[in-house]
């Protein structure tokens, strides 16, 4: 009888293994057949029921694609933080490099970019997105030696000519990005940032007339909105002798150069602000007069240069910027109480 018992115990527990694994199986397949319709919030729903009886890496592994595609990067990490690297396909792999860069995490991405690497070595994507994190963190010879081993093998991936490219631009390898700038024009890639490189490379190696020629088509490929080809160019037409051009072109990188008015007096009336109420006057005067120079039409600046200069002593200053003041809120057709009691109080001061 007791054996019988057992018996009828085991085969129960079979039956409810199987009809977990069944169950399991057809939450994976719906959430399968969700990721072909794009379904995310679905296909994760039932993937994420058949996880407790299924914690294979397979699994874990669709969940992090579908955390992936929703930008779920956090939870794309965490989902497969456990598993070894080996047990990972190459568009997981790919997929945490991304989701590391995209959080920041600088040392993860490198990491995850030679895990890469070193299993796919002829993967150009992965070499050029590795080449480009050791360039952002200022490896610049990592990117060189990752990008030459994978060039001498092939040379026609244009993703890792590029970054090879801006690499020796960085080391200021002058011949060699010129020659890459080349390449990449011959394998079509004429991109802006290429033809500016290459205009700057040729500047570089004091080949004024080739420069010449790459940055006319940079600045035509901005529509002259951008100031670096034009400062280059400037240099570059002075080297011919060209100055009446030269200046045209500097003058017009200033002009793009120029900071913004609203933003320069936002600024400045913040530190005014700031120093003001710090009891600064000094600080605050010259920050409030810098501000006013930005935007001449502010009308309570001047009330406020007018408070400084009179704490510092100033009072022919200080009475000539409370008329401004009193000016310019005089054209206010409805001026609120704020408004109202600084000119009160304005008034009363150029009576003393």
């Amino acid at each position: 009888m007791k054996r019988l018992t057992t018996l009828l115990l085991l085969v129960m527990a079979m039956v409810l293994t199987v009809s977990a694994n069944n169950q399991s199986n057809d939450n994976i397949r719906r959430g399968d057949s969700c990721m072909v319709d794009y379904d995310l919030k679905h296909a994760l729903e039932f993937y994420l029921k058949a996880l407790p009886s299924d914690g294979s890496a397979a699994l874990r592994m669709k969940i992090a694609n579908a955390y992936y595609r929703q930008s779920n990067y956090a939870k794309c990490l965490d989902i497969v933080n456990e598993l070894p690297a080996d047990s990972l396909d190459h568009d997981t792999m790919h997929h945490l490099f991304d989701c590391c860069r995209a959080l920041g995490l600088n040392q993860q991405t490198i990491g995850w970019g030679e895990a890469l690497v070193k299993r796919w070595p002829m993967d150009g994507e992965a070499v050029a997105k590795l080449a480009k994190e050791y360039l952002l963190s200022g490896l610049k010879d990592k990117a060189e030696i990752v990008c030459n081993r994978f060039w001498l093998k092939d040379e026609t991936c244009m993703a890792v000519n590029d970054i090879m490219a801006d690499v020796y631009m960085a080391q200021r390898q002058w011949v060699l990005a010129k020659d890459s700038y080349l390449l990449l024009l011959q394998q079509g890639d004429s991109t802006y940032k290429n033809m500016l490189n290459l205009g700057v490379s040729y500047e570089r190696l004091e080949h004024p007339a080739e420069a010449r020629k790459a940055l006319d088509v940079a600045i035509a490929m901005s529509d002259s909105s951008v100031a670096a080809p034009l400062y280059h160019q400037g240099v570059v037409l002075g080297a011919l002798g060209d100055y009446k051009a030269s200046m045209d072109c500097f003058h017009r990188a200033l002009e793009l150069l120029r900071p913004d008015s609203a933003v320069m007096f936002s600024c400045y009336r913040g530190l005014a602000e700031g120093e003001y109420a710090g009891q600064d006057y000094r600080r605050a005067l010259d920050d409030f007069v810098l501000a006013e120079g930005y935007d001449p039409n502010s009308i309570s600046t001047p009330y406020y240069i007018g408070i400084c200069s009179e704490v510092l002593g100033k009072r022919q200053e200080a009475k000539a910027a409370y008329q401004r003041f009193l000016q310019r809120a005089a054209d206010v057709e409805s001026p609120n109480k704020e408004l109202r009691k600084m000119m009160a109080d304005a008034k009363k001061r150029i009576g003393r």
